[in-house]
């Protein structure tokens, strides 16, 4: 270790530096927020099954944000230094690429893209950890879990373009409100079934087709952040039946839901990818839950 580093070290860290280092990370992320939510088009994508719910990931990259704010301020003492002026210099063009990435995937809808985003990324990523370290050991390691977040997200990016050739899914149908009221599941136990259609909600159930049912194996309590994927007798999943004019009704073969997280009360939103015979169908929904009760053997 240089004189330079040594010195930077045992430099204090002031409060400010902290503060402002966390706002700019978290600026950092704000820019790539304007890109818009995931969504309904985030939603219709095919994803693997072990694809986080969305809920997850705001806590998680608030959090490495701070971390990032931190490590940087940790860092600043050494900028002078010739480790400190690479760091910076790469701290810096990882936030950018940080908040690139998000208008890559999910404003231009290019899953592709926003892969070759994030390799270089991970590089640039790799390259602060080495030179944060060298002017302070504990900046680099502050940077570790969102390496390792990066790499997760890597190989979710890659199975994501991978099963959606172009980044084009399905085209969002309608309609989008409805409602929800309590039903049974096929073993007795509690579920929720939405109805959604052009009728007044809960003026007749089910309603007059056209109607798209989704069926969750689940109390509506219970349903605010989960991702549910559909086909399963069990709790947790549930099915989709789409039933056209004249009364002709047909069950999905698959698919998966996404409720909201945010609990809103009286209110179920979410966005939903459902396979039928005939192809996949996608849209999303903001309904009202009925105090209807359901009497479940």
């Amino acid at each position: 270790m240089n004189s330079g580093s040594a010195g930077a070290m045992t430099r204090a860290i002031r409060p400010l530096h902290v503060v402002t280092s966390i706002l700019v990370a978290l600026a950092a992320g704000a820019i790539g927020g304007l890109a818009g939510a995931p969504g309904v088009w985030y939603a219709a994508l095919d994803k693997p099954p072990w694809n986080p719910p969305s809920w997850v990931f705001g806590p998680v990259w608030t959090t490495l944000y701070l971390m990032m704010g931190i490590a940087a301020a940790l860092a600043w003492p050494g900028r002078s230094t010739r480790a400190g002026r690479a760091g910076f210099q790469l701290f810096g063009l990882q936030l950018a690429l940080n908040s690139l990435w998000s208008w890559t995937f999910f404003h231009w809808h290019r899953p592709d893209l926003a892969l070759i985003n994030l390799i270089v990324l991970w590089v640039t990523i790799l390259g602060t950890i080495i030179a944060f370290r060298r002017v302070r050991p504990l900046a680099g390691l502050l940077l570790v879990p969102y390496l390792i977040w990066v790499s997760f997200a890597g190989v979710l990016n890659a199975s994501i373009a991978r099963r959606n050739p172009g980044g084009v899914p399905v085209e969002p149908v309608g309609p989008a409100s409805g409602v929800a009221v309590a039903d049974c599941a096929p073993w007795d136990g509690a579920a929720t079934s939405i109805y959604l259609s052009s009728a007044p909600a809960a003026e007749r159930l089910p309603p007059t087709a056209p109607y798209l049912q989704l069926i969750v194996y689940e109390s509506g309590d219970r349903l605010h952040g989960l991702r549910v994927t559909l086909g399963a007798q069990e709790a947790g999943s549930g099915l989709a039946i789409r039933c056209q004019p004249g009364g002709e009704c047909a069950a999905s073969h698959g698919g998966t839901i996404e409720f909201s997280s945010s609990d809103t009360a009286g209110i179920l939103a979410g966005a939903y990818r459902l396979t039928f015979a005939d192809g996949p169908v996608a849209g999303s929904f903001r309904v009202l839950r009925s105090h209807r009760t359901a009497l479940c053997r």
